[in-house]
């Protein structure tokens, strides 16, 4: 080797290496001290990191949906009705019979919905965004909120389809996971959105982050309320719920992530005396908190942790309790609890000793249904199972695809299909 060659060689290697170290100082400064790029820095690395999990995520699934086929089936405890589920594969909801044959699809893609979207600056690929929470109405008409893989905020709208897929309005907002619909036609959805500033008492908060929000729309679709839910929390004797100090200097990017809503039914509140009719029970995922919030005093009036973990799906019964899908509080595996707000106990439960088991560490639902059993969603392998009381398997059906969301209808809740179909042919 000719002398001094080497050290031509690392003259360059050297220099290289300190301008990516000084790239990564200015970077690290940027972000320490917050300077005004430093926004655009944690969108991109938080964007970045929202892509890496939605990719993993559907590394593990089907590019395309197989048929989905009944695995259990034991017609004298089954309650016969309807299933309707969606996928992470295809802006679509399919609708089940009891044998596992589809009924009835509704399909949409987002560009059709929102050729310009006003409130999704650069959407991904229309085969990227899938619908996610449904409600479907006695007629057909399908309320269905799309989210997009991969990207920040998700939540890519909410929209109300007829029974031919045609589009009746759409709502243009970040609305993400469920939708739910009171007696009066009223909407109640969940939003996000990211924001640089928190307001008064959630400052400690680092931003930029992405909040929820509890919105209430008309059954037009028009907005009539919206309230932020850190503020209801923080407006609320529940406020010591949210961390006085965070884990880690690395901003608490999705702050709260609420996945579901429901509004307490005048026929149920009689069960539920310490709630009013109208209030809506919100999962906050990240406080691992059931909480109820009032609309007229846009607070929170009550919330409760417990077992659960990561949870997903609660809902009201007519005995008083919440039903919840419990993702990740037992070391073994997920779980559906029935918890009763007032003595803290959890009566019923159907866990991995149970057969069969299931883990599904994100998403996940359940349903109690009208003859007592409860119908269970493992999302992460696209299974539905319904359970009786005393825990026997009475149907189950795989989809053959990771299922985010799903829910049973009986026959008087699906009247369009009248004299076409019956749930069990």
């Amino acid at each position: 080797m000719r002398p001094g060659s080497g050290r031509g060689f690392l003259i360059p290697l050297i220099s290289v290496g300190g301008m990516l170290l000084l790239s990564y100082l200015l970077g690290a400064a940027v972000m320490h001290f917050k300077l005004p790029s430093s926004a655009y820095l944690h969108d991109a690395f938080k964007g970045g990191e929202a892509w890496l999990l939605r990719r993993n995520e559907l590394a593990t699934t089907p590019l395309a949906a197989k048929e989905p086929f009944t695995q259990v089936d034991k017609p004298e405890k089954t309650f016969d009705g309807f299933t309707l589920y969606t996928t992470i594969v295809g802006s679509h909801a399919l609708l089940l019979d009891m044998q596992g044959k589809v009924v009835h699809q509704w399909d949409s893609s987002f560009s059709r919905v929102w050729p310009n979207p006003p409130h999704v600056r650069e959407p991904v690929e229309d085969k990227k965004i899938y619908f996610f929470g449904c409600h479907l109405y006695p007629n057909g008409d399908l309320l269905t909120v799309f989210h997009g893989t991969g990207d920040t905020p998700y939540g890519y709208g909410l929209a109300k389809l007829d029974k031919d897929s045609n589009l009746l309005w759409a709502y243009s907002a970040n609305v993400h996971h469920g939708v739910d619909v009171g007696p009066d036609g009223t909407i109640y959805a969940l939003t996000q959105r990211i924001v640089h500033d928190l307001p008064p008492g959630l400052d400690f908060f680092p931003t930029p982050a992405l909040v929820d929000a509890l919105v209430l729309l008309s059954p037009e679709g028009k907005e009539l309320k919206t309230i932020p839910l850190l503020e209801a929390l923080r407006d609320s004797p529940y406020a010591p719920l949210l961390p006085s100090r965070l884990p880690s200097p690395d901003p608490d990017w999705d702050v709260l992530h609420a996945n579901s809503v429901e509004v307490l039914r005048p026929e149920l509140a009689p069960y539920f005396p310490q709630f009013k009719a109208g209030q809506v029970l919100v999962s906050i995922r990240e406080l691992d908190a059931l909480t109820v919030v009032d609309p007229e005093s846009r607070s929170v009036v009550w919330a409760a942790r417990g077992p659960w973990r990561a949870q997903h799906d609660p809902h009201f019964l007519d005995n008083g309790r919440l039903l919840v899908f419990d993702n990740r509080g037992s070391v073994r595996e997920s779980r559906v609890l029935e918890y009763d707000p007032n003595t803290q106990a959890c009566p019923w439960s159907y866990a991995s000793e149970d057969s069969p088991s299931f883990t599904t560490m994100i998403q996940g639902r359940t349903q109690r249904l009208p003859n007592g059993n409860t119908l269970i969603l493992n999302s992460n392998e696209g299974i539905l199972l319904e359970v009786t009381h005393d825990k026997t398997l009475a149907w189950s059906c795989c989809c053959n695809t990771r299922v985010p969301w799903a829910r049973r209808y009986g026959p008087d809740q699906v009247t369009f299909l009248k004299g076409t179909c019956n749930a069990r042919p």
